[in-house]
């Protein structure tokens, strides 16, 4: 039977040169070698050693932990690698399929149908290729707070081109800010400033995750937003816009993605300086057992609010693929 996983899980960005990258894919995803007859194993069954590798593995950062989905003739686990990036498992001595995957970023590697002999063990290499995810960064916008009327520029450079934004966006945002946080840009007012992109990138590891339930998702954001010191209309638009999103579902994974951790979806300048640039982003998935090893409940920080400052917020919904 086959189960859903989720593109929830969270991997390390980064580059690699063409000529490694050609090298790795030329690795065969799948391979046995290796296998030696051994009585002590159950009549019936045989052991295999699982050896992973990708570039990405080389670089992952001290105490990350990379969660490998797998199946064996369609019946799917779960399990997470350790530094020595090997795993293994016992299986029935029968003809059998492998899939294996290591999360967004990277390739499914499927096997051919082999024959595993009875009471062996074995050793195999998977080798993962790297590969981009597509996303839609959906309505990032953009609020002002300023205790006086003041003249400004903003840059917002999104990781790809941007697909929508309002108003329209050229080389810059500029105009004036006044304490009503109304913003004015060629003699027009606006609540705030907005913009769509998609976006093709892996997502770096997070430190939250929230298992939320249907009837819970309203009562949770309003904490969580409140607790970040967002006012009444910011949470209004913020809850009104992903709230019929995120209760489609019975129970939603979700992540927050905060300050720095925001300039994988775009980098912000502005000027005059702020005091502070608040941003805020929300990813989130359907529900699945599969991703308990990354709940991470904690309460958002609160925002620095005081003087003149920015905030953005935005947010992404991330699908899912068959095992």
């Amino acid at each position: 039977m086959k189960t859903t996983y989720l593109f929830f899980f969270l991997l390390v960005s980064l580059t690699f040169n063409s000529n490694a990258f050609e090298q790795q894919k030329s690795v065969p995803g799948f391979y046995i070698y290796n296998t030696t007859k051994n009585a002590s194993i159950k009549n019936g069954e045989a052991k295999l050693t699982l050896h992973f590798t990708s570039p990405n593995f080389n670089v992952i950062p001290s105490g990350y932990q990379t969660i490998i989905y797998y199946s064996i003739n369609e019946l799917v686990d779960t399990f997470v690698l350790d530094a020595s990036f090997s795993h293994t498992i016992q299986l029935k001595a029968t003809k059998t399929v492998f899939k294996f995957w290591a999360g967004p970023g990277y390739n499914e590697v499927i096997s051919d149908t082999i024959q595993i002999e009875n009471q062996t063990m074995s050793d195999a290499q998977i080798s993962f290729n790297s590969q981009y995810l597509m996303i839609e960064v959906s309505k990032p916008v953009i609020y002002f707070q300023s205790p006086v009327e003041l003249d400004f520029s903003l840059h917002v450079n999104p990781t790809n081109d941007f697909t929508f934004t309002y108003p329209v966006y050229k080389d810059q945002w500029k105009g004036t800010l006044y304490p009503t946080g109304e913003i004015e840009i060629n003699k027009q007012k606006y609540p705030y400033l907005f913009w769509d992109s998609k976006q093709d990138f892996q997502l770096k590891d997070q430190t939250n995750g929230y298992h939320i339930s249907k009837k819970e998702i309203i009562p949770f954001l309003e904490k969580q937003l409140s607790n970040a010191g967002l006012t009444a209309t910011e949470k209004t638009d913020f809850i009104t816009y992903w709230g019929p999103r995120l209760t489609q579902h019975e129970a939603v994974f979700i992540q927050f993605y905060l300050q720095e951790d925001c300039n994988q979806f775009a980098t912000i300048q502005c000027e005059p300086k702020p005091t502070a640039i608040n941003r805020l982003y929300i990813g989130f998935s359907e529900w699945n057992e599969t991703l308990t090893p990354l709940l991470h409940p904690m309460e958002l920080p609160a925002f620095k609010r005081d003087g003149f400052n920015v905030l953005e917020w935005g947010g992404f919904e991330l699908k899912t693929i068959e095992l």
